[in-house]
């Protein structure tokens, strides 16, 4: 037997153990429920799925929240750095809208995770992942419990003096 074939025994069942080691070890995303549909926006941080609008509100949907965020709610009035006001709540729900330009967006909601029985989840909207880009443009602080996620977005934002970081 040359020592190629020598070799050749040798290292297939360990380059084999190796990558069945490398997929085990692999941490794997749980989503209990994925939910997509037409949306209406509630809020800067609150979505429905599914609903109608009636007299301007949301109606008959699954309420869901933005994981990982949190915008000023509708009719908060913030000021700005010279004292100025200005509808904080109603700018985050306008980009929110704006941020959703389609028909429909997709929500995961992972690992069973609610705020006052309201699913927390992830949503989509073509490529963009609405609850980083509110962050991004300064119109969404990250919530407490997800210091590490969107904290850079956040730093970004504050950065540059953008929405509620004005």
């Amino acid at each position: 037997m040359t020592t190629f074939h020598r070799l050749k025994r040798f290292w297939f069942p360990l380059f084999f153990l190796i990558v069945i080691s490398m997929v085990i070890a692999v941490p794997q995303v749980h989503a209990d429920a994925i939910i997509s549909g037409p949306p209406c926006v509630i809020d800067g941080s609150n979505v429905q799925i599914g609903g109608k609008v009636r007299d301007g509100k949301c109606w008959g949907g699954i309420d869901l929240r933005l994981y990982g965020s949190k915008a000023p709610q509708r009719n908060k009035i913030c000021q700005d750095s010279r004292g100025q006001d200005w509808p904080c709540g109603q700018m985050a729900a306008s980009t929110l809208s704006n941020l959703i330009r389609q028909s429909e967006i997709t929500c995961y909601h992972i690992d069973g995770e609610f705020f006052d029985r309201i699913p927390l989840v992830t949503c989509i909207s073509g490529r963009v992942d609405l609850a980083m880009e509110m962050v991004l443009q300064g119109l969404a602080q990250v919530t407490d419990k997800n210091k590490t996620r969107y904290i850079l977005q956040e730093n970004a934002a504050k950065k540059a003096r953008r929405g509620i970081w004005k």
